[in-house]
């Protein structure tokens, strides 16, 4: 895997289905979408302008805000070197404080693109636009603002749904007779055909830029992409641009893009788009049934699956209330590491799995629970449209002592509601340099749940814990923002 090709704002996902997939099945979004499949004239005379044809396909396309309501006084202001070196490096603006004379509590937290693909107002854009993983902000919160041209107030977006499988989301605006795109057949795009990237890079809307399909990928260089299926083009693409259309020399949209390769944080000439018809087959999935578990994952890392002795895994981060999960007894912390007998590498594919079955269907889920191996049967549910976990942070909280080079200390009792703690749990306010807490990664912020199967809750219980290490190892649980994760600690 190359680490300099990286998405426009980075995602964690799992690979698409492939053209020959796209089109197996049909649903209601694919439906009601304007699909011209006829093939491109590449023997046409060149064109000394297209502007005719731009103009067909710009109005279609939007700017996409996602932001947070927040009061003022949790606001605070950024310079604008700090703001533009976030636009260079593709990084979500910080939530930003407003004039003192402003009424709006609006922060904002990112910027990218759309396209409007029907006239109702569904639109077609990245999954890391609409919930960006940088902001550190819960998914509930988000709120989304569309700019469609022509209009001089933004419209209210709402969230649709997104695909795990793939960096694509659904979004929708209210409205009648919206201009919307004509989509090709991306299966039908050979190397060497003109290719337009529409958005707006770096926050400047209506942009065009223009080149070729340089190639069409399914390999590995794209980080957290790997394995997809992906055209790429060296029409400028730059931050902002996520989410937009790449169309061909008749207007028509034949992918959505997603992802650049870079030295520097900016365009040097290789971008990267999901094709249309994939993009469409994860779209339309959404709108058909699929299983649904009703818990939130996480993945667990290399060091603590070889302490579990398995190949990977996902730990249940949260349940849902009565859904299929907590009605079989799932708990928080369970590592799941096998569906169906097949064994998974990480939450993405496992929640793949699960999108695969239909409802009504009964699984088998092999799990750890207190690092013992237990198994479930259960009847998975239908995943419901508009699904967005639940998210909780810890507050701020005094210094505590020190332990495996962390400081840490009680959390205070006004959070322990919002992390559902009943017992234990231990807050971490600092982090020494060259320590075993700072080695693998844990941050000031970070609630550990669990050391060792057990839930400190006094520095001097969680010194205790480690003292129990497996061979000068230690299994620490610790919440993140809205995720639980597995630390494995060395002891030194």
């Amino acid at each position: 895997m190359n680490p300099l090709a990286r998405l426009l704002i980075p995602a964690f996902l799992a690979a698409a289905p492939a053209f020959a997939q796209a089109e197996t099945a049909s649903g209601p979004f694919r439906s009601s979408l304007t699909v011209d499949r006829s093939p491109l004239d590449r023997n046409a005379p060149m064109m000394k302008s297209y502007a005719t044809m731009l103009e067909k396909v710009q109005p279609a396309v939007v700017t996409i805000m996602t932001g947070v309501e927040q009061p003022r006084q949790q606001q605070r202001r950024m310079s604008e070197d700090e703001a533009a070196l976030r636009l260079f490096f593709g990084l979500p603006l910080l939530p930003q404080a407003q004039p003192e004379s402003s009424k709006d509590t609006w922060q904002q937290l990112g910027l990218g693109t759309g396209v409007i693909v029907t006239s109702d107002g569904y639109i077609l854009t990245n999954r890391h636009v609409i919930l960006p993983e940088e902001a550190q902000v819960p998914a509930n919160r988000v709120k989304i603002r569309v700019q469609v041209p022509g209009r001089e107030e933004y419209m209210e977006g709402k969230l649709i749904d997104y695909s795990q499988e793939s960096d694509v989301a659904v979004i929708k605006v209210e409205g009648k007779d919206l201009p919307k795109a004509t989509l090709a057949d991306s299966s039908q795009v050979k190397v060497g055909d003109v290719a337009f990237a529409l958005g707006a890079p770096f926050g400047i809307d209506k942009t065009v830029t223009m080149g070729i399909i340089s190639a069409k990928r399914n390999d590995k260089v794209v980080s957290h992409m790997e394995n997809q299926e992906l055209l790429q083009t060296d029409a400028s693409i730059n931050p902002g641009n996520s989410g937009g259309p790449l169309v061909d020399a008749d207007g028509r949209v034949v992918g959505i893009n997603t992802a650049i390769y870079t030295r520097t944080g900016g365009n040097m000439g290789i971008g990267f788009a999901i094709p249309i018809n994939n993009a469409v087959s994860a779209a339309d999935a959404l709108s058909r049934p699929r299983g649904f578990l009703g818990v939130g994952l996480a993945g667990i890392n290399r060091r603590a699956a070889a302490y579990l002795g398995v190949k990977g895994g996902a730990m249940i981060a949260n349940i849902q209330p009565d859904s299929p999960a907590a009605r079989a007894g799932l708990s928080v912390e369970d590592i799941i590491y096998k569906i169906d007998d097949k064994e998974v590498a990480d939450d993405q594919e496992l929640l793949r799995e699960i999108a695969q079955r239909a409802p009504g269907r009964t699984i088998t889920l092999n799990f750890f629970r207190n690092e013992r191996k237990s198994e479930v049967r259960i009847v998975l549910g239908e995943r419901p449209n508009n699904f967005l976990p639940e998210s909780n942070a810890a507050g701020i909280v005094p210094a505590g002592e020190t332990i495996a080079g962390m400081k840490v200390a009680p959390v205070p009792e006004a959070d322990r509601e919002a992390l559902r703690l009943t017992t234990g749990g231990l807050v971490i306010t600092g982090i020494a340099p060259n320590t075993p807490a700072a080695k693998i990664g844990l941050q000031e912020g970070d609630v550990i749940l669990r050391i060792n199967g057990q839930q400190p809750s006094t520095s001097g219980e969680a010194a205790a814990a480690m003292a129990q290490s497996r061979n000068g190892s230690s299994m620490l649980h610790v919440r993140r923002n809205n995720a639980t994760r597995l630390f494995v600690v060395e002891q030194e």
